[in-house]
């Protein structure tokens, strides 16, 4: 069909539709890329741009439009677009915003072609089109076609589809005219998730008054309505159809649809959703045969016939029926209506048919008219519905109680003690093949029947005695009866005849006391009796009980053996008060690789998912460590968990455990939003399609209200986002949509629903990622919704509440971490989290008042059982662990779990294992980039990291071979597995990554190596192996599952699993002797002696040099010092071998650079030479030296090693040490956390101070690095997360390590568990410095402090550095990339030559510099030019080549070392500019990671 002398045939009666003397001028073909027939010559056969007097046809090509901003006329009289292949293409690249680019075309012919819009841009069309023939119109999916010409014709006329261009056309096409068309329209097509547009827009009520509307498509969007337009009804000639509607407009408002104009007979078979109305005119017959799903609007029939086949008028909607008209009821039955007009008259309550209604009714059905009561929402006046688990009163802490004083032990069992021998009032439990039976009332809450059974099943795990469980009335000479206050027939009766006494606990939440009674009723010589406050209080107090008897929680979670007891006595009594925080509970999240696929397969198989069966033994757990709440798992992929409610008995389980029930921060009104299916519902989207939504969440809290729930409130998006909104919606508007629509209508749920009275029902708000920005733009919430604040992912509390939130009576709690799948890494198989650091945070939370509600997400819950049980234990009574204790804290667990010979040894190993793991955490250790850890720093960092954790395995091991039998599971489960899993993932990795090195340098045993990283890698796979398939027999299977394949974003959770690249080097036959020293992956070469790091008398320094074969036949090596104070650790050789190298002190020379060498020299071979410099000073007394001593310019000193501390002494706040809080484990934190800050213009009094002192040799610039744990702002009342610091009195210096979430300085601190400041000061002579640290802010957690002293060169992080100034129109951000030094770097994003950006690098001193800088290199770079000024506004001056960064490898690399002198101390200014790009690259962009400046010359160490 492409011979052009073919096709005018087709097009006979576009032809016929010309002057007779215009010329006819026909397309030769397609226009390409870059060219455009509608205004040059292009493709046309006359060799012409269009001209007047000339009608133009496309035939079967592309006729494309400018691809420019600009507007334009087609000059053509007429231009006709032919066949199904011809095409009008639109090529905008205007902004995507109304108008964009216009073209004008005076008489546009459609003969069955194609008009659309493709460039991610907004085309309008002006003019006249007229349809002759079966044509289209489309916009791909980010485009906007807008047509503001008139329409005329009757051909049909496709809106897009997936038949039409490849069905890439899901973008919107907008109405914008008062059309004559009068053929059949017809919506063919889906339109994308989470489309804004719709597939066809009506910007004119009128754009389809004479047209017949066919819609097909299958979501609710495919047809939306101005908001500008929406002024009356929009005309429709005729509806036919299958496809569904929203009756609202682009912001959420109703609209009316008129429609029957043409007086046709039509049938629809898609719904009407929304609360809009239908308008029939028009003499035929409009049939309904789908739903009117949800639709809130009246209906009129104003002419012709309306038949409805199915009876969804709304209860409350007006149906108004014009003389001369009908209402034809097609449905046997009845319909409700809130009013019923005839003939303009309102008729009174009542049932209206064909037989009643004067011929304005036919068909079989009746309509029931009950007149809305106003303000109620009902038919009839009702009694609002009331909730059992309401609340009028405020919730505090201990139940208005003291809180109990800290005691020794964090583990204080919460009952009286029990014995296995008889003491004098004591009741047997069991013992001598006997048992006390145990009562309830069958009346009681089904929890307690449950609590009840479990503590018959405990005593027998304690005993092998199996008591008797009955509901009946007591016949038992000793029992134990159980049950709760006001629920139990048992328990009332009790307190009545005056045997108990609950005065203590009566009316309280979750209390409960336990006593032995003498003969408490009659046939009853002793009992025991459990009373709780509550349903949960009983069973907090049965499971006391158990936990007395020496039954673990983790009995069956964490199979913990119990210790076989011969009798079990127990007297006195106990009240336990309420806990102190009301809600404590977990999240399951991120189930996928563990929870989900061990239930499915392993555990619950007849439900092949997470069903009741599962979440009775969790719910379990939770009550007996006296905890109520859960978030249920809820993940879609990559393995779907089934939503919660959607399994049968899910929902009835957690109320027979009386669990209380609530739902993540992106599934508000418990409904999972995995359950919204967008292409049947449309958008998840509150502005176009609030009416669906809200049925969604609505049917949902119906469904639920007979059960104890907390509500989130608030809205998110669908998959973790956030939410939906118009394009260029503020935070500020989204925070209104909540405050005045989405929030409101919830609460409306819950007063219809659950209570009539919204505010006595618990409710969350969860300020969550971009939530928390929508709450700070000026959300407020009802005054009686808790606000829980999230961490931010990784254990640090993002905001607290300030004094007017902790005023408000919803009050507020925390959602903590100790798993999470996310930006910058995630963390999802090892439970990392320090006790001493999330008790750090959490007493921060209480303090603030925090007291509502404590959850925390734990992942799959295996294998985070210890942390997990520390947070529920803390929640109780944060009190107890007021000045915390980790290894006393771990000591006593392992005593409790196991036994108190191992306890030591399992601490130190619990210990070490958080120590090493919080540093970096064994999923960041990724198979590609950097550990962190070198294997040539500080003498072999990562060699030093594998030396502690095989210690550690070590000591596991003998513990692990020494327990019985039955404690093996659980010590594996909870001990072995994580820390032998995440030795093994360190030990594959930086093997690997020593191995990449070895072949850098040569060294013949690098295949060596890199099958030691295999073997580690092979054995961590072993020990999931032996987890899922051995230990406890199998019962955990599939609890770690990995998925290695998994690709694109989800790839880096697999990371423990994916085996990192290795070395590989082919070695010569010839021996080799390779050389390499401390500080340097180089190989040494002959004639260039290396350089060892100074050897430091104060600080007794040692180094290490490295000698390795580089071939494959043998060598023999020696090593000699040349001075015999110089000690090597090894002289002499066959093997490859490391030399530590020391210093022999009381022989060696004094002198501030004693000069020594080391030579290695293969057997006839090659020698190499090691210079070393020792400061050995005449003067230097050891004696007097502080604990801290410079050693190769740094000094490291760990926070709480202060030798001065000084309170405030208005309040007595100051720094006290907190353990175990920090990376490098203990630190030093403000108590009171409360304290107000101090003001930075008053320092340095006035604030509480620690002072530290060290002794240096080096004088000059030095920068002070101190640490902290990288904590927030604590409330938004505070200005950051300030500091001050001086150095030997110099004025105090304020620093902010206050780090915003998500910005490039928060993902490198969240993944080293560190926030660092800077401080630049200077040392005027060598001998003792004193450093004074002030608190700010109490929100400051100091870590370590590092003097870093001047070492000849400064070394900044890109990402650090000041921005001085860029050009106007470039921009210059932080971006994060972990492959990078510090995480991120810094990104001049230039789009053109000439732009720039300018950096400041601080306090370089005057002298001879080389700067070498480090780029990521990438298809998108330009080439750059470096200039230098020393003065903000001095003059530029290039240095060195323009630097072309263009690279189709990528990755960082250090470009050539350029010099520079500076002829001044102070700050220096960098400049680059893009000066222009490689032909293939595709952008301008510059990318830094650090810039290195060097001093060429370095000055020896100068003496004391």
């Amino acid at each position: 069909m492409n011979n052009p002398s073919k096709w005018p045939a087709l097009a006979l009666l576009g032809l016929l539709a010309h002057s007779s003397d215009a010329a006819n001028v026909s397309m030769l073909g397609h226009d390409d890329v870059g060219v455009s027939s509608f205004i040059s010559a292009g493709n046309w056969d006359d060799g012409a741009a269009p001209s007047a007097g000339n009608d133009y046809f496309t035939g079967p090509f592309r006729l494309r439009s400018p691809a420019t901003t600009l507007n334009y006329t087609f000059a053509g009289d007429s231009l006709t677009v032919h066949t199904s292949e011809g095409r009008l293409f639109g090529k905008s690249v205007a902004a995507p915003v109304s108008p964009g680019q216009v073209l004008t075309i005076n008489k546009l012919i459609l003969n069955g072609g194609y008009v659309d819009q493709s460039g991610w841009s907004w085309l309008t069309l002006m003019g006249n089109i007229e349809v002759i023939a079966e044509s289209s119109f489309g916009a791909s999916s980010a485009d906007t076609l807008e047509i503001m010409s008139a329409i005329s014709g009757s051909a049909p006329l496709n809106i897009s589809g997936p038949t039409i261009n490849g069905g890439q056309d899901t973008g919107a096409v907008i109405l914008s005219a008062a059309n004559p068309y009068s053929g059949t329209m017809t919506l063919c097509a889906n339109t994308p998730a989470n489309s804004e547009k719709g597939l066809l827009r009506l910007n004119h009520r009128d754009a389809l008054g004479s047209a017949t509307l066919n819609t097909i498509s299958t979501t609710l969007v495919a047809l939306t309505f101005s908001a500008a337009a929406n002024t009356g009804a929009f005309n429709i000639g005729a509806l036919t159809g299958t496809g569904s509607m929203m009756l609202s407009d682009t912001v959420g408002m109703p609209v009316v649809l008129s429609v029957g104009s043409k007086g046709s007979s039509t049938t629809y078979s898609g719904s009407l959703v929304g609360s809009g109305g239908l308008v029939k005119v028009g003499s035929g017959t409009l049939r309904l045969l789908g739903a009117n799903t949800n639709n809130r609007g009246d209906t009129a029939v104003e002419g012709g016939v309306l038949s409805l086949t199915v009876p969804h008028l709304h209860d409350e909607s007006t149906v108004s029926i014009a003389g001369g008209a009908v209402l034809q009821l097609d449905f046997a039955g009845t319909d409700t209506v809130g009013a019923l007009v005839l003939g303009g008259v309102a008729q009174p309550d009542g049932v209206y048919s064909s037989g009643n209604s004067g011929g304005f009714i036919s068909g079989e059905g009746s309509l029931l008219v009950q007149t809305v009561a106003a303000g109620n929402g009902s038919s009839t006046p009702t009694t609002p519905v009331e909730s059992p688990y309401r609340s009028t009163r405020a919730w505090r802490a201990y139940d208005g109680g003291s809180a109990p004083r800290p005691s020794s032990s964090y583990f204080d069992v919460p009952f009286m003690a029990v014995r296995t021998w008889y003491s004098a009032g004591a009741l047997r439990i069991a013992g001598r093949r006997r048992t006390a039976a145990i009562y309830y009332s069958a009346d009681d809450a089904a929890v307690v029947g449950i609590a009840a059974k479990a503590l018959r099943d405990d005593v027998q795990r304690v005993t092998g005695l199996l008591p008797r469980v009955s509901t009946r009335a007591p016949r038992a000479a000793e029992a134990i009866l159980i049950g709760t206050i006001g629920a139990s027939p048992l328990i009332d009766g009790l307190i009545a005849a005056g045997k108990l006494d609950v005065a203590a606990i009566e009316g309280k939440w979750e209390a409960y006391v336990a006593v032995v009674v003498k003969h408490p009723m009659r046939g009853v010589r002793r009992a025991l009796i459990i009373a709780g406050s509550d349903r949960r209080g009983t069973a907090f107090g049965v499971f006391g009980l158990s936990e007395s008897m020496g039954v673990s929680p983790w009995y069956w979670w964490g199979d913990v053996a119990v210790k076989r007891k011969s009798a079990v006595y127990v007297r006195g009594c106990h009240t336990q008060a309420s806990p102190a925080v009301k809600y404590r509970g977990i999240f399951l999240n991120d189930e996928d690789w563990g929870l989900q696929p061990w239930a499915a397969q392993t555990f619950e198989p007849e439900v092949g998912n997470i069903g009741p069966k599962t979440y009775a033994t969790i719910y379990e757990l939770l009550l007996r460590l006296h905890s109520n709440m859960i978030w249920p798992a809820m993940h879609e992929w990559p393995v779907m968990t089934t939503p919660f409610y959607l399994v049968p008995g899910n929902k009835m389980m957690a109320d027979n455990y009386g669990i209380v029930i609530s739902t993540s921060h992106h599934e508000p009104m418990h409904r999972n939003s995995h359950e919204y299916d967008e292409s049947l519902l449309g958008a998840y989207n509150y502005w176009s399609n609030w009416d669906t939504v809200y049925h969604f969440w609505d049917e949902r809290v119906e469904e639920t209200a007979d059960c104890e729930n907390i509500y989130t409130v608030g809205m998110r998006g669908r998959t973790d986002a956030g939410m939906l909104a118009p394009s260029g919606t503020t935070d500020a508007q989204k925070a209104e949509k909540l405050q005045n629509a989405i929030i409101p209508d919830q609460r409306e749920m819950l007063s219809q629903h659950v209570n009539g009275n919204a505010s006595e029902m618990p409710q969350i708000f969860i300020p969550y990622k971009e939530t928390l920005v929508q709450y700070q733009a000026g959300l407020q919430l009802p005054d009686d919704v808790t606000i829980l604040w999230p961490d931010d992912n990784h254990g640090y509390i993002r905001q607290l509440s300030n004094a007017s939130e902790r005023a408000r009576s919803g009050g507020s709690g925390v959602y903590y971490h100790l798993s999470y799948w996310g930006v910058p890494a995630s963390y999802l198989w090892f439970c990392s989290t320090p006790p001493g650091m999330t008790s750090s945070e959490m007493l921060k939370a209480w303090d603030f008042e925090a007291r509502n509600i404590w959850l925390v997400n734990v992942g799959d819950l295996k294998p985070a059982e210890i942390g997990t049980e520390f947070f529920l234990r803390m929640a109780r009574n944060p009190e107890a662990f007021r000045n915390f204790d980790q290894h006393d804290y771990f000591t006593q667990w392992a005593a409790r779990t196991f036994d108190a010979w191992h306890a030591e040894a399992i601490a130190e190993v619990l210990d070490g294992y958080f120590s090493l793991n919080i540093v970096k955490r064994p999923e960041h250790l990724t198979s590609q980039g950097d550990s962190g850890f070198s294997p040539v720093l500080n003498g072999d960092e990562a060699q030093q990291r594998l030396d502690k954790f095989a210690s550690l395995a070590a000591l596991a091991d003998t513990v692990y071979g020494r327990l019985c039998a039955e404690q093996k599971p659980a010590f594996y489960e909870m001990v072995l597995y994580p820390l032998r899993a995440s030795y093994k993932v360190n030990q594959r990795t930086l093997l690997a990554e020593r191995s990449r090195m070895w072949a850098a340098q040569k060294r013949a045993a690098t295949a060596t190596l890199a099958a030691e990283a295999q073997a580690a890698h092979d054995a961590l796979l072993a020990e999931v192996e032996f987890y899922n398939e051995v230990n406890a027999g199998g019962k955990w299977n599939l609890t770690l599952n990995p998925m290695p394949e998994l690709g694109g974003w989800a790839r880096e959770t697999q990371n423990p699993f994916l085996m990192p690249a290795v070395g590989s080097y082919s070695p010569p036959a010839a021996a080799a002797l390779g050389v390499a020293i401390e500080g340097s992956e180089a190989v040494l070469k002959s004639g260039v002696p290396g350089e060892l790091a100074v050897f430091s008398r104060a600080a007794d320094s040692n180094r290490f040099i490295d000698v390795f074969n580089q071939g494959s036949a043998a060598m023999s090596w020696t090593a000699v010092a040349g001075a015999p104070w110089v000690v090597l650790s090894e002289t002499s050789g066959t093997a490859d071998a490391r030399i530590v190298v020391s210093i022999n002190w009381d022989t060696a020379p004094r002198g501030n650079a004693v000069l020594g060498n080391v030579t290695v020299a293969a057997a006839g071979g090659a020698e190499l030479t090691v210079s070393l410099v020792v400061h050995h000073p005449d003067n230097l007394d050891l004696a007097d030296l502080p604990d801290a001593v410079e050693d190769n310019k740094v000094v490291v000193i760990e926070a709480e090693d202060f030798v001065a501390r000084s309170d405030r002494s208005s309040d007595g706040a100051g720094w006290r040490r907190v353990d175990k809080a920090t990376a490098s484990q203990d630190g030093m934190a403000i108590e009171p956390v409360t304290a107000s800050s101090a003001d930075p213009a008053s320092l340095p009094t006035g604030a509480p101070s620690l002072t530290y002192t060290f002794y240096a040799f080096t004088t000059g610039p030095v920068q002070i690095l101190t640490q902290c744990l990288p904590t927030h702002k604590t409330t938004s009342a505070h200005e950051g997360v300030r500091y001050a610091i001086s150095l030997n009195g110099d004025s105090p210096i304020v620093v902010d390590v206050n780090a915003e979430e998500y910005t490039a300085a928060w993902n490198v601190n969240t993944l080293r568990a560190a926030s660092v400041g800077v401080s630049d000061h200077k040392i005027t002579a060598p001998g003792s410095q004193t450093i004074e640290v002030w608190m700010v802010d109490a929100s400051v957690v100091l870590d370590k402090l590092t003097v870093q002293l001047f070492q000849g060169f400064y070394l900044y992080e890109a990402e650090d550095l000041t921005v001085h100034d860029s050009s106007s129109d470039v921009r210059v951000t932080k971006y994060s990339d972990v492959p990078a030094s510090g995480g991120g770097g810094m990104h001049v994003q230039s789009t053109k030559a000439g732009q720039f950006g300018t950096f400041v690098l601080p306090n370089v001193q005057a002298g001879d510099y080389e700067i070498i800088i480090r780029v990521k290199k990438w298809t998108s770079r330009g080439i750059m030019q470096l200039a230098v000024a020393e003065t903000p506004t001095g003059l530029f001056t290039d240095l060195g080549d323009e630097q072309d960064l263009y690279s189709t490898s990528g990755g960082y690399s250090d470009l050539e070392a350029i010099p520079v002198k500076f002829v001044s101390d102070g700050p220096k200014y960098l400049r680059f500019t893009a000066t222009g790009k490689n032909p293939s690259a595709s952008n301008y962009w510059i990318l830094f990671d650090t810039i290195l400046i060097s001093k060429v010359a370095v000055d020896p160490p100068s003496g004391p």
